[in-house]
């Protein structure tokens, strides 16, 4: 399983994505958190959950009691939630930050996702987001349409988040329970929410296209330089992970 990352600060005065790729002898892990921009400590938050999913994933392998996958994957998530909780804890900030972690071992695909992060996948010339959005712009988008909002209006109001790795109770965690097959030239996609305004576009243009259809590597990085492009005096932070199968 080839991976490869890339992040892109934007126009912001700090970066509040990170990531984490690990590697295992049965399959691979990758991680992507968005701190929550505007709160106290987001950059801080995304760093501890992504460190502590990694670890608490690793960890459960040697356990004395093996769990499954799944079980792995959800144990993690609450790892990553306590470690964000412990971070704010005695203070009087709050903030908090996206989660989205897969897992690819024996050609099929495991996720658990918090917020408004996206998991994609490429397959024969198409680009199919996999996992839910947790942001306001999902519950917009039932709204758009003739005499209703237009998806750009959507899209623009709707970054609110309704649910967060915050160290409290999850109120919304998407999981997929059953392993998603894969193909092979299968491409897989994490992104923060900074890359919609290169993939979000409803018909991908011809040179998105090309990107991904491309074998050699560059993809993140190509995608993360195509959102620098793109960007305007509010570009958001960016972190891309690819995984190719």
């Amino acid at each position: 399983m080839d991976a490869h990352a890339a992040q892109w600060i934007g126009r912001r005065p700090r970066q509040e994505d990170a990531y984490g790729v690990r590697h295992f002898p049965e399959g691979s892990l990758a991680v992507v958190c968005d701190g929550m921009g505007g709160h106290s400590l987001g950059a801080a938050a995304a760093k501890t959950a992504a460190e502590a999913f990694v670890e608490s994933f690793a960890d459960s392998a040697a356990a004395a009691v093996p769990l499954g996958l799944t079980e792995r994957m959800h144990a993690a998530l609450d790892a990553a939630n306590e470690a964000v909780g412990q971070l704010y804890e005695g203070t009087n900030e709050y903030g908090g930050t996206t989660l989205l972690a897969v897992y690819v071992s024996c050609g099929v695909l495991r996720w658990v996702s918090v917020g408004d992060s996206c998991l994609y996948l490429w397959r024969r010339d198409s680009l199919r987001r996999l996992n839910e959005d947790h942001s306001m712009r999902a519950v917009y988008e039932k709204f758009v349409g003739p005499g209703g909002m237009t998806l750009k209006e959507a899209h623009e109001g709707g970054h609110v988040l309704r649910s967060a790795v915050t160290g409290e109770e999850i109120p919304l965690v998407d999981a997929h329970e059953k392993p998603f097959p894969l193909l092979p030239g299968d491409r897989i996609i994490l992104s923060t929410d900074g890359l919609d305004t290169v993939l979000e576009q409803g018909v991908l243009p011809v040179a998105v296209r090309r990107l991904l259809a491309k074998r050699d590597g560059s993809l993140a990085a190509e995608l993360v330089e195509a959102c620098r492009a793109a960007a305007d005096e509010a570009a958001d932070n960016v972190t891309v992970v690819t995984l190719d199968a």
